[in-house]
């Protein structure tokens, strides 16, 4: 800023003394601006509101006695403009409102003291031949201050976000039992870690940048993915694992296991149909607690992996329907029985295939007919001898549902030969 600055002489500086010593008007001409012009200002909170106002009571103290004084800005004037940018980070306010706040706040200060010298043609005259360029000096001056405190400020929080954010998944990954760790990091990130969250596994195709940049490709994903969702970016939490991107969405409290499901099944085809390079989303179940986050994340890998090999059209998988898979593969005397089933129908393969197609396609025999390319009488004699072999009544829901998981774990067991999406 230059170094000359001008000072006011005669009848508007005494009109310029009387707005200095209470500025109350001005201030309120500001705040009115701002409301109106600017929707984040608007939707601030009462403490944040009253806490920009005392920045602008400043500010405008600040430019008069400047005007008054010809004196330049102090190390504590500097220290309080910084502070206040810096604040604005905290509180929500982006770069672009700060700036916009100086710009119109300049105006109106402005505006006031042409509106002053109204009725003086030599007070107008001093108005804009001496101080119209200074104007322009000092809040340029006022606006790189403000963005380097802001920018700083807003560069050391993300370091400090992605530290707690390492913490957190230190946890996560390591420590499932270190509750007191997860309940310090979650809060320190300003997250509940009360609430229940879900996993998404995104199979992706990331574009190919320098490892730098990596980081702001994730961020861009993870806002893409927050819009579909419609959850602020900062209640996310995400990280790179095993060549997927990994986010844990938070659930609303008291929603069932159930629920969350089917709405996160259904935003989960959201971003896959509105995001390019997001290929495919496994889902976990909705969990709390380290343990619970750390479940939900094998879970998402679990669908992702599983989906691939047994509905392979599909982009969009969730745990919640290899349930009963699972539960089989624990116990080792289920698996032996369902491997017993397949066994028997194996030295019939033509059995085995007509089988799968007729439970994929819901039990409906003249389709299942169709697919196969069989007569329907062909198709009812080889159900018959399914039915034959195995001692089974495929019109019984429980036969049904052992044959299905039979048939889905050997899929499961089939060697994978496609080549990688």
């Amino acid at each position: 800023m230059s170094t000359h600055i001008p000072r006011l002489q005669g009848r508007i500086r005494e009109l310029t003394l009387q707005l200095a010593e209470d500025p109350a008007i001005v201030v309120a001409r500001v705040d009115q601006v701002l409301t109106d012009n600017d929707s984040a200002y608007a939707t601030l909170s009462p403490m944040v509101k009253q806490d920009v106002r005392e920045f602008l009571r400043f500010s405008a103290a600040l430019w008069f006695r400047t005007l008054l004084d010809g004196a330049p800005l102090t190390e504590a004037d500097i220290h309080v403009i910084n502070d206040s940018a810096r604040r604005r980070v905290h509180q929500g306010l982006s770069l672009t409102s700060v700036l916009r706040a100086v710009r119109l706040g300049s105006r109106e200060l402005w505006q006031t003291l042409v509106e002053l010298a109204a009725d003086d043609r030599a007070a107008r005259d001093e108005l804009l031949l001496l101080f119209s360029s200074y104007l322009l000096d000092y809040f340029d001056d006022l606006s790189q201050r403000m963005s380097a405190a802001y920018l700083d400020e807003e560069f050391q929080r993300t370091r400090w976000r992605d530290a707690l954010r390492y913490e957190l998944l230190s946890v996560i990954f390591s420590f499932h039992d270190d509750k007191e760790a997860f309940d310090r990091a979650t809060a320190a990130l300003g997250l509940d870690g009360s609430v229940p969250r879900v996993c998404l596994a995104l199979d992706i195709s990331m574009p190919d940048v320098l490892p730098s940049h990596v980081e702001g490709e994730l961020d861009r994903l993870v806002l893409g993915v927050s819009r579909v969702l419609g959850v602020s970016c900062n209640d996310l939490v995400r990280t790179a694992y095993r060549d997927r991107v990994v986010i844990w969405v938070p659930a609303v409290r008291g929603d069932s296991v159930l629920a969350v499901d089917n709405l996160m099944q259904r935003q989960a085809a959201g971003v896959v149909a509105s995001m390019r390079n997001v290929r495919r989303v496994g889902i976990g179940l909705m969990n709390q607690g380290a343990r619970g986050w750390s479940a939900s994340l094998d879970e998402a890998f679990r669908a992702l992996d599983g989906g691939r090999r047994l509905t392979p059209g599909r982009t969009v998988q969730s745990f919640s329907e290899m349930v009963l898979n699972e539960s089989v593969l624990r116990s080792a005397t289920s698996l032996r029985y369902l491997d017993a089933i397949v066994e028997r129908l194996s030295h019939e393969p033509d059995l085995l295939a007509t089988l799968g197609v007729f439970l994929d396609g819901g039990q409906h025999r003249k389709q299942t007919a169709e697919l196969l390319g069989i007569h329907p009488n062909t198709l009812n004699y080889r159900l018959g001898r399914i039915e034959e072999i195995l001692g089974a009544r495929l019109d019984n829901a429980g036969w049904l549902a052992r044959l299905h998981v039979a048939l889905t774990l050997r899929r499961a067991s089939e060697p994978d030969v496609r080549p990688p999406v």
